[in-house]
């Protein structure tokens, strides 16, 4: 892999990552040794920094504002998808904490079991419309927009349809069996029809990579999310507070979707243009069918077998074991895919493109699947009752599923990229054929845990392998090069794994204290780690992620 070094001379072109001089200067100050304001009473060496509030501002400006090339766009886009998952996915979990350790795990499998069902029709009904617009070349779609939006609403009125008319049978005992069921999903059944009618002129946002703009339109769902859910849970301590919540998001996002794009949708539809939609979005349709069932089936099955209560830890422990990493997940398929849609002519682009952000995703990913996986019992102790106990074991083996989740995405964008989506879904049923065979006895033997077991040893020896395998056989890359990236993670994770286990046996403290001491020995043993490889070793992730600040500065 090619590193990169200070020039060693004035005649040498300055490289792409290096600092241009007006931000250089602005950053380090005037050449003038004294601030005249300030002389008498703060006298400054030369080559002291002065960081003024103005220099913080421009700085910023010139990171989050969209830049010009395809380089600085994505890396931009990088920043701003990163901002709004993480954000959008710790109000979410900390409203969704909140609210088990008022209701307990039973009712809180209710509302799991409803979001099972709603997100299994909305993932059967999935049309790839987005999908199919954003891998086209051409810049400009509108003349697609009012077909997709006429396609994209009758799915919604669709959906709601369904979900309203099924919901007394879901709740029947021959399902379910859980009365409460069937007012939650008739409720919930106003989201896919408030989805429908969001501005079909949003698929321009990932298109042109302007997650400026996804920002907005994201957090504001979700900041309503947490005001209404709080709101309810202190009036009715019920599970009512993450269906209302869930609700009012979708009808504010329904707004922020005017309000971010200019576009305006007309009842408009023509044949030609859905027939050429989906013909694209047909793999992404079969995709999201057996997605749906890899993802959900799961739940659906524990649901099922094993009961509310059962499921309430099963997808809870899901939500806290898998946020980091499906935010990672979130941010490579939200910026790499098209990224990878413009470079797919590029052969060498490609593969500079992919190897990179694999270098990138398993540096994060790693250190905090393995830590999610250290702290789970202190942080379950912490910050839920003692009916959650059983959720560890759950959170510690789906933290692998979300470590290996992380390294597959960023397989199934380039795939999609290329025009090639089928790789993905035949490799996704290969995937379902598998868990399918092996969850009944797995889960019948060692119930919740079993099942965690299919779906982490299924990513582990089959699905993952296999993708990344064709992923580097499209890029034309070395599998040699792909080890090596991964390795050393693997490495620096397993020592700050074992580190803040003999920190958690010691017993030094408990609770938040606890909590705490072991995410910063956690955090201080990785970078030591990773900082001892690339001193004596060619991995170069923090070099990598400088060069990425710089070139977001300049």
């Amino acid at each position: 892999m090619r590193t990169w070094s200070e020039p060693q001379s004035t005649t040498i072109p300055r490289p792409a990552y290096e600092l241009p001089p007006s931000v250089s200067n602005s950053i380090r100050g005037s050449s003038d040794p004294v601030d005249r304001g300030t002389a008498r009473f703060y006298p400054r060496p030369e080559n002291h920094p002065r960081v003024s509030l103005r220099t913080i501002v421009d700085v910023l400006r010139r990171v989050l504002a969209p830049g010009e090339s395809l380089s600085e766009r994505a890396v931009t886009s990088g920043v701003w998808v990163t901002i709004t998952n993480v954000l959008d996915r710790f109000l979410q979990l900390v409203i969704v904490l909140f609210v088990a350790r008022i209701i307990g795990p039973d009712d809180y499998g209710v509302m799991a079991l409803a979001l099972v069902v709603m997100s299994g029709l909305t993932q059967l009904s999935r049309l790839g419309i987005d999908a199919a617009l954003i891998q086209r070349e051409e810049a400009n779609v509108d003349a697609y927009l009012d077909t997709a939006w006429m396609m994209q609403n009758a799915r919604g009125v669709l959906v709601a349809a369904i979900l309203f008319l099924v919901a007394p049978f879901m709740a029947s005992p021959a399902v379910f069996d859980q009365p409460e069921l069937t007012p939650v999903l008739r409720v919930l059944a106003l989201s896919p029809l408030l989805s429908g009618l969001q501005n079909p002129g949003l698929l321009y946002l990932k298109k042109d990579l302007r997650f400026d703009k996804q920002f907005f339109y994201t957090i504001s769902g979700t900041v309503f999310y947490v005001l209404v859910a709080l709101g309810v849970a202190f009036v009715t301590q019920s599970v009512w507070a993450l269906v209302f919540g869930l609700v009012a998001s979708d009808f504010v996002r329904l707004i922020a979707s005017y309000i971010v794009d200019d576009y305006r949708p007309w009842p408009r539809f023509d044949l030609g243009h859905a027939r050429e939609l989906f013909g694209y979005g047909k793999w992404i349709f079969a995709s999201g069918v057996v997605l749906f069932l890899i993802m959900e089936g799961d739940d659906a099955f524990v649901g099922w077998y094993l009961g509310a209560a059962v499921i309430g830890l099963y997808q809870l422990g899901y939500q806290i074991s898998n946020a980091p990493a499906t935010e990672v997940t979130q941010t490579i398929s939200s910026v790499v895919f098209p990224t990878y849609a413009k470079m797919q002519n590029d052969e060498r682009q490609l593969r500079d493109g992919f190897f990179k952000t694999v270098q990138l995703t398993t540096f994060v990913s790693f250190p905090v699947a393995v830590g999610i996986a250290a702290v789970a019992p202190t942080f379950v102790n912490t910050f839920l009752t003692e009916e959650w106990g059983p959720m560890v074991p759950l959170i510690q083996l789906l933290a692998a599923w979300g470590l290996l989740r992380s390294l597959g995405a960023t397989t199934g964008p380039l795939f999609q990229a290329i025009g090639r989506p089928e790789i993905a879904t035949k490799i996704q049923f290969g995937k379902l054929v598998i868990i399918a065979l092996l969850i009944y006895p797995a889960t019948a033997r060692y119930g919740a845990v079993g099942t965690a077991l299919v779906i982490v040893g299924n990513s582990l020896v089959f699905s993952e392998p296999v993708s990344t395998y064709l992923a580097v056989r499209i890029v034309d890359g070395s599998y040699a090069e792909l080890l090596g990236l991964v390795a050393y993670p693997a490495v620096a994770s397993a020592v700050m794994g074992l580190a803040v286990f003999g920190v958690h046996t010691a017993g030094i403290a408990t609770g938040v204290v606890e909590f705490c001491l072991l995410v910063v020995v956690g955090a201080a043993v990785y970078t030591v780690c990773v900082v001892a490889f690339e001193a004596f070793s060619g991995y170069d992730s923090i070099r990598l992620c400088r060069r990425m600040a710089e070139t977001m500065v300049s």
